[in-house]
């Protein structure tokens, strides 16, 4: 029976959390699938196999901007969350802003069944758990190497290293999900090839869910045991005037 090869990309879950802001987009799309009573199954061509799983994660550095003033960088903290970090007179003087994502491609085999419908074959999964953009906000008014420059730096610091160790911690359970969607995964039967293309996407994004879910959860209260009045109180102690 003839065959074809697909590879299908999928932007399947995308985040901007950053430190101050979480916005989640899930592409669910719906793929009709041929159902059959066992004793009028027809059989699929083509052979079973274990299917390839690779994830790749990415962490850019992170780079500081200091070219805007306190009431700037208040106002951006204000709108994406609405509590200062290292508040002075209520106002943001530091703000980290970053952006992750996930998203996976698919290699899928398929061959066509003698009554016309598509046995979809799943053959492989590159998945990217990817922390990009990542900008640490410092007021203008504390001069580069200043007492106060120093101590917004660090604390902000401190938030990077939230988003790097909270993504390296949860990549293997990521990884780990995928492999257990894909076990059992094949053959999947369509009807064309446009729902070939398609019939796992929504498969891995609602299989994955919870596991992206968690981390966000994570990557908030990791972020809130940093931004305590205690550890406020603590910063501003550093330097003698703000």
């Amino acid at each position: 029976m003839g065959h074809q090869e697909f590879a299908t990309t999928a932007r399947a879950r995308r985040h901007r959390p950053g430190k101050r802001f979480v916005c989640a987009l899930v592409l669910g799309l719906s793929v009709a699938v041929l159902a059959v009573r066992p004793a009028q199954a027809i059989p699929c061509p083509g052979e079973d196999a274990p299917v390839r799983v690779e994830l790749t994660t990415r962490f850019d550095t992170a780079r500081v901007d200091h070219s805007r003033g306190r009431d700037a960088i208040n106002a951006m903290f204000a709108e994406q969350r609405g509590k200062a970090t290292i508040p002075q007179n209520g106002g943001a003087v530091g703000l980290t802003v970053t952006r992750s994502g996930f998203s996976f491609s698919t290699r899928t085999e398929i061959f066509r069944r003698r009554d016309g419908a598509l046995c979809v074959y799943l053959r492989g999964v590159e998945a990217a758990m990817n922390q990009v953009d990542t900008v640490v906000y410092i007021a203008r008014e504390y001069p580069k190497g200043s007492c106060n420059y120093r101590a917004i730096y660090e604390h902000e610091k401190m938030h990077v290293g939230v988003y790097y160790f909270t993504q390296k911690d949860y990549a293997p359970r990521v990884e780990r999900e995928l492999e257990r969607l894909v076990r059992y995964v094949n053959p999947r039967v369509v009807r064309n090839r446009a729902e070939a293309r398609e019939v796992h996407v929504e498969m891995i994004n609602e299989g994955v869910a919870h596991v992206l879910e968690d981390m966000e959860a994570e990557r908030r209260r990791r972020n809130a045991a940093l931004d305590t009045p205690e550890n406020y109180a603590r910063e501003r102690a550093k330097c003698p005037s703000w």
